[in-house]
């Protein structure tokens, strides 16, 4: 649909503008420190940390799977939705905020630094390492499927996705290893604004073409062909009851605070308690501003478009440009098809880089100097870090050469992940006879349960990440009942919490 060239232009421009950004930063900062690379050492003002955790959140799922998973799942899917950011304050203020002000006093690079400092245990630093590294992996190639995807698709395969993959990823690692967190939230706080602004111009411009700009006519028509749209488990059946807890809850822990790169965000970057607290109550109206809107366009999809099977939902909003909209005002179609490409690369982008970043510290803090002791100075650890980042970068490349078919259970899967790390970092900020013997075997255990459930049990798809949550937290309590640890293990820990909380918080008697 589109000229080759033309996009090609564009967006070479776009990554050297994200390439500028990163060099800008660079200069400006200075790194000097693994810690700054990685985490901007605690130094991010709300605006940008409300703007690059909600961009570095939202990933290529708002222009793919999203709108199709809504086609699927019904107004019953957009509620889950809802029901899950809900949850979201509720977790930052009694668990992230507690990460952060803990933070403040111990200076934390990756995830599991945060474990270890509570646990003290080099083995559980390990398991976390490879847990939350095997979460960033499916992420970043699900970005780069997603905008090679969406080049193909815009211009009728002008673009070849094989090239598009390797283009992409080549800049994206160049990008993420001039700049670093600060560059990286600089240009998401950008792109989150762009893609938030292109996401509503197709609400709107496919309302307007399809039903006049009346959402009611809309959803009339849906009542009238596929009334199933409008209560459980959908039209395809898609929201079961286990659906109905599994998705959610799966959503409310693993994918907005467990995560590597949204865990980072949350916990260690912002520049203050006032910027979490914004982070706090700023987010969950965003996203559900984001959501409504990906939801609109699946009804609009479904309303235009009844019957469509499960690959084509994936690609609805080029599908519906091309089928619906293409007919009507073909210059309009030219400029949705523009923005939907615009909007996909600005939304995959800002998941990437993040990935990329927090994975490449992962592996050089958790793995190459904790774990194997090779001690570095802080200019052989931004050395190392930047390598592993081309190397995860060059293997994401490669298994987007020849990507799995859904971009919905990649996803799905990473958030799946690193759900039972959840109850072992909740309960061991609130209960001191916690042990390391039992984050050892919480972790472990709650991650084979996940496994079993995608391979073995088949419940992967309806409860994710649930089952494997709730064996880490019963493993968590049990273990630590029949097993003992030092106290003065995690006496720094505990001392750092109080100092955190006696300077930031004010209690009233």
């Amino acid at each position: 649909m589109l000229n080759a060239k033309t996009m090609w232009i564009a967006f070479g421009a776009y990554l050297v503008f994200l390439v500028v950004i990163a060099l800008i930063e660079n200069y400006r900062e200075k790194q000097k420190s693994a810690r700054g690379f990685a985490t901007a050492g605690g130094s991010i003002k709300w605006p940008i940390l409300v703007m690059t955790y909600l961009a570095s959140l939202m990933s290529t799922w708002v222009f793919f799977a999203a709108p199709g998973a809504y086609y699927r799942g019904g107004l019953a899917y957009w509620m889950s939705e809802l029901s899950y950011i809900c949850l979201f304050p509720v977790i930052v203020h009694f668990v992230m905020n507690k990460v952060w002000v803990t933070n403040s006093k111990r200076h934390y690079i990756t995830p599991a630094d945060f474990y270890y400092d509570r646990f003290k245990s080099p083995v559980l630093r390990v398991i976390l390492a490879l847990i939350f590294v095997s979460a960033s992996f499916p992420y970043v190639t699900s970005v780069l499927i997603a905008i090679a995807k969406a080049a193909e698709i815009a211009t009728g395969g002008a673009m070849k996705y094989e090239a598009v993959v390797v283009i992409f990823g080549i800049v994206i690692m160049c990008y993420v290893l001039i700049g670093g967190m600060k560059s990286i939230a600089l240009t998401d706080t950008i792109q989150g604004l762009v893609y938030i602004a292109l996401l509503w111009v197709i609400v709107i411009a496919c309302l307007m073409v399809g039903f006049d700009g009346s959402l009611s006519e809309a959803v009339k028509s849906i009542w009238n062909e596929t009334n199933s749209w409008f209560s459980y488990p959908g039209p395809d059946g898609w929201v079961p009851y286990s659906a109905r807890f599994g998705y959610p809850f799966s959503c409310a822990i693993g994918w907005t605070v467990m995560l590597p790169h949204v865990f980072v965000r949350s916990g260690y970057s912002g520049s203050d308690l006032h910027t979490q607290r914004k982070l706090m109550g700023l987010t969950p109206v965003l996203q559900a501003f984001v959501w409504t809107g990906t939801m609109l366009i699946g009804l609009v999809a479904i309303a235009l478009l009844p019957g469509l099977g499960t690959e084509e939902t994936e690609y609805i909003i080029p599908y519906l440009i091309q089928n619906v909209i293409q007919n009507v005002h073909p210059g309009l179609a030219v400029g949705l098809m523009i923005c939907f490409f615009i909007g996909s690369v600005s939304v995959g982008i800002s998941t990437a880089d993040s990935f990329l970043l927090v994975s490449g510290s992962i592996l050089a803090e958790d793995i190459i100097h904790h774990t194997f002791r090779i001690h570095l100075s802080e200019k052989a650890k931004l050395r190392v870090i930047r390598l592993v980042i081309a190397v995860i970068g060059i293997a994401s490349v490669l298994f987007a050469l020849n990507p799995p078919d859904l971009l919905f259970t990649l996803i799905m899967f990473s958030i799946s992940i690193v759900m039972p790390l959840f109850p072992i970092l909740v309960i061991g900020i609130y209960w001191k006879k916690a042990t390391k013997q039992a984050a050892i075997v919480s972790s472990l255990l709650g991650t084979g349960v996940v496994l079993m459930t995608y391979f073995v049990w088949d419940l992967g798809g309806t409860w994710y990440g649930a089952f494997g949550l709730l064996a880490s937290a019963i493993s968590m309590v049990v273990v630590s009942l029949v097993t003992h640890q030092d106290e003065e293990d995690s006496r720094e820990f505990y001392e750092a919490l109080e100092a955190g909380e006696a300077e930031y918080y004010v209690v009233e008697e």
